[in-house]
């Protein structure tokens, strides 16, 4: 293999990244022309094809045989490399280079934004709304009253009311009354639940009367528990009980 004619690089010229000498490897060295990496054979970069050029296309081939075009050689192939470093010196210059990459990144911290705090379940309505099947039940029941009555003779001059008919609005009237029952259940946890808790001061003049009589009766003695005559004597200074 004869170089290239390019005057040699020397490895401490180039970029510590690009090479690898480390002992016990093959050594490679990234190509100057299209920066890929290949095998040193003999110091020299071993012969490629260009990687950033693409293959063209030449259509059918003019003689049985005959090899399709393929990408054209790189003009970094055979290019001599002067290895004039050690792979100590090779391995010092490559952990100043990511020292210095590091320091160049940026010491900012992203913050990243506080995500949004949930209702707490203490604050949510015990009491739930109307369900969709409730609901339901209501417009059919008001849907069938309406299609008897379109139909009814009697229920549809509004001045009487036929058995079947008066059952439908019985039932319409307590499918309505349910609905409205659950509203007011709904709404009313609502609005305690948005009401200001009451003060301190305020809680504690309604449990006022209760703790004072409480603590009164805990001041008094009850009757029946003094000791009675007779019993054993309780010693009030201490006693040094001899053997």
């Amino acid at each position: 293999m004869r170089h290239n004619g390019r005057a040699p690089i020397k490895a401490s010229r180039m970029r510590p990244e690009h090479l690898n000498l480390r002992e016990g490897e093959t050594p490679l060295a990234v190509c100057p022309d299209c920066e890929s990496w290949h095998r040193l054979t003999r110091s020299m970069i071993s012969p490629h094809r260009d990687s950033s050029d693409k293959p063209v296309k030449s259509g059918e081939r003019r003689y049985f045989g005959d090899k399709p075009e393929r990408r054209r050689r790189c003009p970094g192939s055979a290019q001599r490399i002067t290895i004039d470093l050690t792979p100590e010196q090779w391995g010092q210059a490559l952990l100043a280079a990511d020292s210095t990459a590091a320091g160049r990144h940026s010491a900012r911290v992203t913050r990243k934004p506080r995500t949004a705090v949930p209702t707490p379940v203490t604050r949510l309505a015990s009491l739930p709304a109307p369900s969709a099947r409730l609901l339901a039940v209501r417009d059919q029941a008001r849907a069938a009253v309406h299609v008897h009555r379109s139909e009814c003779e009697v229920c549809r001059t509004g001045r009487a009311r036929c058995p079947g008919g008066r059952e439908l609005e019985i039932r319409a009237g307590h499918t309505d009354a349910s609905v409205r029952f659950v509203h007011e259940q709904h709404e009313a946890a609502l609005r305690a639940m948005a009401a200001p808790a009451a003060p301190r001061r305020q809680q504690w003049r309604r449990v006022n009367a209760a703790v004072k009589r409480t603590d009164q009766q805990r001041s008094t003695r009850p009757a029946g528990d003094a000791p009675k005559d007779g019993g054993p004597s309780v010693p009030e200074t201490p006693v040094r009980i001899t053997a």
